[in-house]
């Protein structure tokens, strides 16, 4: 797989909700506090987005599409100085997989999901990521209309099946969103820096082949670098070094086969350490935890 792909199998999205609903005339609602991340399209008309973590409200066109990576509250409203309610209220009773009304719709549709992240490692696509993704140019809604149409679809009709339709419909519009914010180039940290050709083929290479021997010069060799070169780009570009990403990817390897009960001298050996204490002394200086503590943890 691709790094991209091998991070977000490692923390295993679940689609916590998927939906949507149909709003007219004046209206705003408010989303409080929540973990994971959620996604929207707007498939119909136009809205304002109220979050906290953007200083103005943002405006939200057909085809627009956004990330909400980091937990804030938010509103979304047909204008930005009504007051709100909880969208508990507004929608009662609406559920997973259901398209909800607002004033009787018919101006304005929202389709999205809501995913929670398994683990404690959901920071390492999280964090390097803005409060709001918004994207909106063109060729960005041209990427992702398909997906939208065929959810919108789903949504509308309620066939058979159609719960596990939308929930893969919204898995692709995430994953789609990510690469196309990915495509921006605006950033720190591996996401960002897998769109540049020497250090994008570097940490391909590394999570090819965790358990390989890999040094600086190596991996400079890999990617037609000088080493001196190669360290300063990686650094620049992800915020560590080659051999510090190299380590953190293979805790996180080890992390999940430890929940999934392998012994710790399997996992060593899988990551190529000589030894268990070898690969203890570096989880629990990557992690903060022993092993064991790691497991228990997640047990509970």
């Amino acid at each position: 797989m691709d790094p991209l792909s091998d991070v977000l199998s490692l923390l295993e999205p679940k689609s916590y909700f998927v939906g949507g609903f149909e709003a007219g005339g004046e209206w705003s609602v408010y989303f409080g506090e929540y973990d994971g991340i959620k996604c929207y399209a707007v498939t119909s008309g136009g809205c304002w987005l109220i979050h906290e973590g953007v200083p103005k409200p943002l405006p939200l066109e057909q085809g627009d599409c956004v990330l909400l990576p980091h937990g804030l509250p938010f509103r979304v409203a047909s204008d930005p100085a009504l007051p709100s309610e909880d969208w508990r209220r507004v929608f009662p009773g609406s559920g997973t997989g259901s398209l909800a009304r607002l004033n009787d719709g018919g101006e304005v549709t929202v389709l999205g999901g809501h995913f929670q992240l398994a683990g404690p490692q959901a920071h390492i696509l999280l964090g390097m990521l803005p409060p709001v993704v918004h994207l909106q140019s063109e060729s960005d809604r041209e990427a992702l209309r398909w997906a939208i149409d065929r959810m919108r679809q789903e949504l509308a009709e309620a066939r058979p099946g159609n719960f596990l339709i939308v929930q893969q419909l919204v898995y692709m519009i995430l994953i789609q969103a990510l690469r196309l914010h990915l495509d921006e180039g605006r950033g720190v940290g591996w996401l960002f820096a897998l769109s540049d050709k020497q250090v994008g083929t570097a940490i391909t290479a590394i999570h090819h082949e965790p358990a390989r021997r890999w040094t600086v010069e190596t991996l400079a060799l890999a990617v037609g670098m000088s080493r001196s070169g190669f360290a300063a780009r990686f650094r620049t570009l992800v915020g560590d070094g080659p051999i510090e990403y190299l380590t953190r990817w293979r805790m996180l390897l080890a992390g999940r086969s430890l929940v999934r009960g392998e012994s710790v001298g399997a996992i060593a050996r899988s990551l190529g350490y000589e030894s268990e204490s070898a690969f203890s002394t570096a989880f629990k200086r990557v992690t903060g935890d022993t092993p064991r503590d790691h497991v228990r943890a997640a047990k509970s």
